[in-house]
């Protein structure tokens, strides 16, 4: 299935209840405008590669979107309106199912794995 992959980092100061928060408004808005988040995942608190806000770290969320243009317009709207949303890049991918298969991989036994172990 054909859709789209959406980094969010979140701002690191923001309480677990605020991101579960902003990321259920997020969904709702995509659903509204007829999309559906097909996975969402959490990468968690990490260093950025430069400050953002004054802020070195961020929670970094990531969402996968059914093909509608329509839902990633009004979701990065949002994203340019909130101010817990340091940064996002939502970019197109040909199989949402495979892209999230070959994250998950590489959460478990991959670069990410070690890095996530580390903390």
């Amino acid at each position: 299935m054909q859709g789209y992959e959406s980094v969010i980092i979140l701002d690191p100061n923001a309480t677990e209840e605020e991101q579960q928060g902003l990321l259920g408004k997020f969904k709702e808005t995509v659903e509204a405008q007829g999309g559906n988040v097909v996975h969402q995942t959490l990468w968690g608190r990490r260093k950025l590669a430069y400050p953002v806000n004054k802020r070195e770290y961020g929670y970094f969320h990531l969402m996968y979107l059914d093909h509608s243009p329509d839902a990633v317009k009004a979701l990065e709207r949002m994203f340019r309106i909130d101010d817990n949303v340091l940064k996002w890049l939502t970019v197109a991918v040909e199989d949402v199912d495979e892209e999230f298969n070959k994250f998950e991989k590489l959460k478990t036994e991959g670069s990410i794995a070690q890095n996530l172990s580390d903390r």
